[in-house]
């Protein structure tokens, strides 16, 4: 380039989408970290209680419902599993439950 000024108008440009992918790239690292350390993931347990708690989402007025299975691991650990309602509503206090590796939802067994 033989014009160093439409360097400086392009120089901002530059830095400003770099520094954007560079976040995009670093959004799409975690959630691709997150998804696979949920895979990796394997145990076996029993349901010990169930959650429920609704909340009114301030913006839109409308009511959010959130379903939660506890699960006592066999190693004695707690595992708190967020659910859809037709899958919470599957379970009842002292069935069994498994997650797999490789495998992102719990089974009942």
């Amino acid at each position: 380039m033989n014009n160093p000024a439409g360097c400086l108008v392009f120089l901002p440009i530059i830095l400003f989408f770099g520094f954007f992918g560079i976040l995009v790239i670093g959004f799409i690292a975690l959630v691709i970290y997150l998804v696979n350390k949920g895979k990796q993931d394997a145990w076996t347990g029993e349901v010990i209680d169930k959650i429920y708690k609704e909340r009114r989402d301030m913006d839109s007025n409308r009511m959010e419902h959130f379903f939660t299975l506890v699960i006592k691991t066999t190693d004695g650990r707690t595992k708190k599993v967020g659910v859809a309602q037709n899958i919470y509503n599957q379970y009842k206090i002292g069935d069994k439950a498994k997650k797999e590796k490789g495998k992102l939802f719990i089974e009942k067994i």
